[in-house]
C-alpha cells in the first residue's frame, strides 16, 4: 500500500463544480484516486506521478490560467499525512548532504595546522619554525601532539628566552615567545682550549695572547688562547678572552649500519656536526662495517 501511494502526486482543483474537472480527466483516460472535497469549489486528488502532465496540459499552469480567466485552475498539493514528510525530507536532501559533507570535512580537517602564528615576540621566529619541523609540527600536516615540550625546550635554549608555551587554536599553531628585559651573558674565564684536534685555518684574538697561530696543528684540550696580556714592563694582566678561531678537522672511524647513509648519519650526530661546515666525507664498506671519514670545519668562540 505504501508503494502504490509513493507514486502518487496530490492536485488541487478549484473552480464551479469542480467534479466536472474530474469527470473530463476521466474521459481522458487519466485515473484519479481518493479524491476528496476541501471547500467548496476544490477538490483534493491523487494522480499517477507520470500522468500529471496530462492533466497540466488539460489545464495548464500559467499565468494567464487563473480563476478569472479559466473555469478551472490546477495546482500542486502537498501530500498528506507521512507522505507529507516524506516529500519535504526529499525536497531538503541536498542541503541535509551538503550539511554531513561540511560536518565530515570539519571532522576531518580538524587536526591539520593550516597557520603558524606567533605571539609576544617573532625575533625568534626563523628558530620556532625548525623547532617545530624538527619536532614533526608542520603546515597541512596533521598536528603532532605531545611535541610542546620539546619545541619549548629548544626554544627556551636561547640566551634572552625566558618563556615559552605552544598550543593548537583550532586550524593554528600559537607559539608564545618571550624575552627577557635584562638578557644575561654567559663570560667564559680561564684559558681557551681545543674543543676538537685539527688545523688552525683562522684565528681571530681580541682580547688574549694567542698560544698557536695560523697552520698549527692542534689536539684536543690543547691551549688556544691565554687569559692575560703583557704590559709594557712584561708583567701579566688577567682579562676575559674575546676570541675566535677556526679549525680543519678529519675524523675516521668504522660504523657498523645497514648502509652507507646510515652509517654516515650515525657518525653525524655521535659527532655533533650540526653548527660545522662540512667539506669532504668518504665511505667505504668492509667486511660488513663502513669506514667513514669526515672532514669539516669547526669554529670555537669565547665570549664573542
Amino acid at each position: 500500500m505504501s508503494r502504490f501511494w509513493e507514486n502518487k502526486q496530490p492536485l488541487l482543483i478549484e473552480g464551479m463544480m469542480p467534479e466536472r474537472a474530474l469527470l473530463r480527466l476521466k474521459r481522458a483516460g487519466i485515473p484519479v484516486y481518493d479524491a476528496k472535497k476541501c471547500e467548496k469549489n476544490q477538490i483534493l486528488f491523487y494522480v499517477n506521478r507520470k500522468d500529471s502532465e496530462k492533466v497540466f496540459a488539460i489545464y495548464p499552469n500559467v499565468c494567464y490560467n487563473n480563476s478569472i480567466n479559466s473555469a478551472y485552475f490546477v495546482r500542486k498539493a502537498e501530500s498528506v499525512g507521512i507522505w507529507k514528510y516524506i516529500e519535504r525530507a526529499k525536497r531538503r536532501v541536498g542541503l541535509l548532504l551538503g550539511g554531513l559533507l561540511c560536518m565530515l570535512l570539519v571532522l576531518l580537517s580538524d587536526p591539520l595546522v593550516f597557520e603558524i602564528e606567533f605571539t609576544g615576540t617573532n625575533i625568534y621566529a626563523r628558530e620556532a619554525r625548525a623547532a617545530l619541523e624538527e619536532a614533526g609540527i608542520r603546515l597541512f600536516a596533521p598536528y603532532e601532539k605531545g611535541r610542546e615540550d620539546l619545541v619549548c625546550a629548544k626554544l627556551l635554549a636561547i640566551d634572552d628566552v625566558e618563556f615559552c608555551s605552544v598550543q593548537k587554536i583550532g586550524h593554528r599553531v600559537v607559539v608564545e615567545m618571550r624575552t627577557s628585559p635584562f638578557p644575561t651573558r654567559d663570560v667564559k674565564t680561564g684559558v681557551m682550549q681545543a674543543q676538537r684536534g685539527g688545523k688552525i685555518i683562522a684565528m681571530t684574538v681580541l682580547r688574549g695572547s694567542p698560544l698557536k697561530k695560523i697552520g698549527d696543528t692542534v689536539q684536543a684540550g690543547e691551549s688556544l688562547v691565554g687569559d692575560w696580556f703583557e704590559g709594557v714592563d712584561g708583567g701579566q694582566v688577567r682579562v676575559e678572552i674575546i676570541a675566535r678561531v677556526r679549525i680543519a678537522c678529519t675524523w675516521e672511524g668504522m660504523v657498523e649500519a645497514t648502509s652507507a647513509e646510515e652509517a654516515f648519519a650515525k657518525a653525524y650526530l655521535e659527532l655533533g656536526l650540526q653548527d660545522a661546515a662540512l667539506t669532504g666525507k668518504e665511505i667505504t664498506e668492509n667486511n660488513g662495517l663502513y669506514h667513514v671519514a669526515i672532514c669539516y670545519e669547526w669554529v670555537e668562540r669565547w665570549n664573542l
